[in-house]
């Protein structure tokens, strides 16, 4: 065996601790989220920066799509959405703008987009 200067043990450290990371980030996102709840807002507040909470309706296919594209084309709108186009036909179903068996093969779920910006 060759020796990896330490490389393999340094990569395996920063891969743990981008782990950690995404876990504590997802955690404070999650608080974030609730305390939005609890002040009734969309907006809160941070030394040097804001942050924007929206919430939207996030779209989950199934993972078998051999009914959904079936039934998508048996109601001829295949043309308008074939190979799904997922930006297009996500709106569509959030409106209720698609057949309502289309709808039913699908979840949704609620979900919130944060971003950052100067204050």
């Amino acid at each position: 065996m060759s020796n990896d200067n330490g490389l393999v043990d340094e990569f395996e450290k920063l891969e743990i601790l981008k782990k950690e990371l995404e876990t504590k980030k997802e955690e404070l996102r999650n608080k974030i989220i609730e305390l939005s709840r609890q002040k009734n807002t969309d907006v809160l507040f941070g030394t040097r920066k804001k942050c924007s909470i929206k919430q939207y309706e996030k779209i989950i296919y199934p993972e078998d799509k051999t009914n959904l594209l079936e039934l998508i084309n048996k109601k001829g709108v295949y043309d308008k959405f074939s190979s799904i186009n997922y930006f297009k036909l996500s709106p569509a179903i959030i409106k209720g703008n698609i057949d309502r068996e289309i709808i039913n093969l699908v979840k949704k779920e609620k979900a919130f987009r944060l971003s950052l910006k100067d204050i």
